[in-house]
Order: C-alpha cells, then sequence, then structure tokens
C-alpha cells in the first residue's frame, strides 16, 4: 500500500471534511490541491482566477497537473483534491479525462473516490459563491453526471457515503489501508 492517500470526487461531496477528520486520526497532514493552487497564483482566489482567464479553465488545469509532480515524493500525506483533478480540456475547451494527472496522481496515492446522489450534490453547488462555475455553458449537473465514471474508474477503493457519518466514512477508508 502507498504511504499516501487521496480523496476524490465532485466538488461539494466532502472531501475536505473527510481529509481534515482522517488528518486528526492519524496524525497524517492534509495537502489540499486547491490551496497550494492559490498560494501558486499568488493568494487570488479560483473563482477570480478563472474569471482573470476569460472563464477558461486550462491554465489551472495545468496548474493541478504541475502541483501533482511537486507532490511525487510526498510521503505520508492525506491528500485533499480538487474536483477537476482528473481531468483537462482540449483545444475545443470541452473537458476531457486527463490520462496524465490521473497516472501522476496514482502514482503518488492509494486513491479513494467518494460519492453522494447527484440530487444532494446539485443542491449543496447552487448557491455556493465561493465555487466558481465550472462552464459558462453547461449546467452542473451535466458535468457532474459525465464526471462520476471517471471517478469511479480512478478510485483504487469507491465509497458512496450518502447516509454515512464523517467518522463511519473516516473508519472505511481506515480499514481499507490497514490503519
Amino acid at each position: 500500500m502507498k504511504k499516501n492517500f487521496a480523496l476524490i470526487g465532485p466538488r461539494g461531496v466532502g472531501k475536505s471534511k473527510v481529509s481534515r477528520k482522517l488528518s486528526k486520526i492519524t496524525g497524517m497532514p492534509v495537502v489540499s490541491t486547491d490551496m497550494i493552487a492559490v498560494y501558486e497564483i499568488g493568494g487570488i482566489s479560483i473563482p477570480d482566477f478563472i474569471q482573470k482567464n476569460d472563464g477558461d479553465w486550462r491554465a489551472f488545469r495545468d496548474l493541478e497537473f504541475r502541483i501533482l509532480e511537486k507532490l511525487k515524493s510526498s510521503q505520508g500525506i492525506i491528500l485533499d483534491c480538487g474536483g477537476g483533478i482528473l481531468f483537462d480540456l482540449d483545444a475545443k475547451g470541452k473537458e476531457i479525462l486527463s490520462t496524465r494527472k490521473t497516472e501522476l496522481l496514482k502514482s503518488i496515492a492509494t486513491v479513494f473516490g467518494l460519492s453522494r446522489p447527484v440530487e444532494s450534490l446539485v443542491e449543496k453547488i447552487q448557491n455556493d459563491p465561493t465555487r466558481p462555475p465550472l462552464s459558462a455553458v453547461t449546467s452542473y449537473r451535466n458535468i457532474l453526471e459525465s464526471r462520476l465514471p471517471f471517478y469511479r474508474n480512478a478510485s483504487d477503493f469507491y465509497l458512496d457515503i450518502d447516509d454515512l457519518k464523517v467518522e463511519e466514512i473516516c473508519s472505511r477508508i481506515l480499514q481499507k489501508i490497514e490503519y
């Protein structure tokens, strides 16, 4: 088993909350790809960075790759990944699976995918001003539905956490890594 583990899944699924609780239980530090990104882009928020780039996520997706590259030699971390960590954009701006980021992530950590029903995720996200739109033309629901199979396929372990408390989610994760 790799010495690091990563939490992936759609925005709003609870990756950050679960990673913080896992950190308290294990003593392992949490490394947030989004927090590193904010630092790397000079402290401006991700929504402001995306807006500054005319709504184009390409530069941010490239930054995520560079962040993962920097984490290659890390040991004993809990990686809290942004919801788009598995994705890039093609030449036309359409979201596609990022083979480069997915392979790199899997080489760094044991990957846990977290999932909740689409309805609860859409409800949680739609009125949150801290989360920039993923697309000017595609609804969050459509993006979410297209991403879900990729989260599942990239995961070493995939957990449906809908009715579980944070402690129960952590317990299941720790059982999988035989902590």
